[in-house]
């Protein structure tokens, strides 16, 4: 253990609040001087060559739009659910997850019709019962990237069946686009709630919807039931070059600086592997400090982090407490609880944002320090 005679620098593994790019940071630095107005002349360019970014980023300009909205991957996942299905449209929602137990929430609350598909976190949803649960359904919902448990779910076979069967495929891919590899077309993917945040690495105040060409032909026809997020009449505006609702011109520009910086690596073949590098190193180091990395048979980890038991006789708060306040080598950490029912026993790590790899060394000399 060291005392810093300056002020530690602090490493966060969580999965929201985390340092982002330099280019990133630059956007408010430079905005203050030269602002650009919403409504103005320059607005409408930037508008169109970010959501333009956002789907050549992903390799789907030619099936999918995509949709700026003020928010965050919530926002996205209210506005995908209320304005990509009918009132009358009976929504299959496969939930194993946190995030899944929002989608059933957010659905419930617009009214959906909706059949609960239930499983306990993390675990595999089984095919078999998923086709059968789709001959009585207009549409299904799923979580790619389960933060709950830090699991990849089956999106790709959900989208076959769900293609087979002629069913509009709702992804939740907040935690996994820009970050994982996607292939929305391949896999039959309809809309997606997104962000701009994680994966991405801008701010947690600018996400983003994608929605199949052929599905925003459709949605024109959709009552609106959310108030300002009404995906087709936003969608309408943007391909005009502006915004049905205040919109922060700053954020636009942030999220543009942040496609920039993901080219800068690679796109997202560059930054899967940065952050599978991170993952490898970190795994291999909790197996050698004796931690349990939880795993869930037929569900691989997912590249941004990992869900561990909390070793015999620590718990969780005291261990967040030691890593947030006991300074190794000029850092820091913060780190995340699991979420709901598994709280009592798992935490959770993550190794997102802006940080060289010496700095999840120092994570490891720091972790063991503090079980010990």
């Amino acid at each position: 253990m060291e005392t810093a005679a300056t002020e530690p620098k602090v490493v966060s593994l969580t999965p929201a609040v985390f340092h982002l790019p330099e280019k990133v940071n630059a956007v408010s630095r430079e905005y203050g001087r030269n602002p650009i107005v919403p409504r103005g002349p320059k607005f409408g360019p930037l508008l169109a060559r970010v959501r333009r970014g956002l789907t050549d980023a992903l390799g789907c300009s030619d099936t999918h739009e995509s949709i700026l909205l003020t928010g965050t991957g919530s926002t996205a996942m209210a506005a995908v659910l209320g304005s990509c299905l009918r009132p009358d449209e009976r929504l299959l929602v496969i939930r194993n997850g946190a995030y899944g137990d929002r989608i059933l929430e957010f659905a419930r609350t617009l009214g959906q019709p909706v059949v609960d598909m239930e499983l306990p976190y993390g675990v595999r949803p089984d095919l078999g019962a998923v086709e059968a649960a789709l001959a009585g359904v207009d549409a299904v919902a799923m979580v790619h990237g389960g933060t709950s448990t830090c699991t990849l779910n089956p999106i790709a076979e959900v989208g076959a069946l769900a293609r087979k069967h002629g069913k509009k495929l709702l992804m939740d891919g907040v935690s996994t686009l820009f970050v994982e590899p996607v292939e929305l077309d391949a896999w039959g993917v309809a809309a997606v709630m997104g962000s701009c945040n994680k994966g991405l690495h801008g701010h947690p105040n600018m996400t983003c919807a994608l929605v199949r060409k052929d599905l925003l032909a459709d949605m024109e026809r959709v009552a609106p039931r959310a108030p300002n997020l009404e995906l087709w009449k936003t969608w309408r505006a943007q391909e005009g070059g502006a915004h049905p609702y205040t919109i922060d011109a700053m954020s636009v520009l942030q999220v543009e600086a942040a496609l920039e910086a993901l080219a800068d690596e690679g796109g997202v073949a560059g930054r899967h592997g940065i952050y599978n590098q991170r993952a490898t190193l970190l795994r291999a180091g909790y197996e050698q400090l004796g931690l349990e990395i939880a795993r869930y048979e037929g569900q691989p980890l997912q590249a941004i982090g990992t869900m561990l038991r909390i070793p015999p006789g620590a718990s969780y708060a005291a261990l967040a407490e030691r890593l947030a306040t006991r300074v190794v080598r000029g850092r820091v950490f913060e780190i995340y609880s699991a979420q709901g029912k598994l709280s009592k026993d798992f935490f959770r790590l993550f190794h997102m944002g802006e940080y060289p790899l010496e700095a999840y060394e120092v994570f490891l000399e720091a972790l063991g320090a503090c079980i010990a």
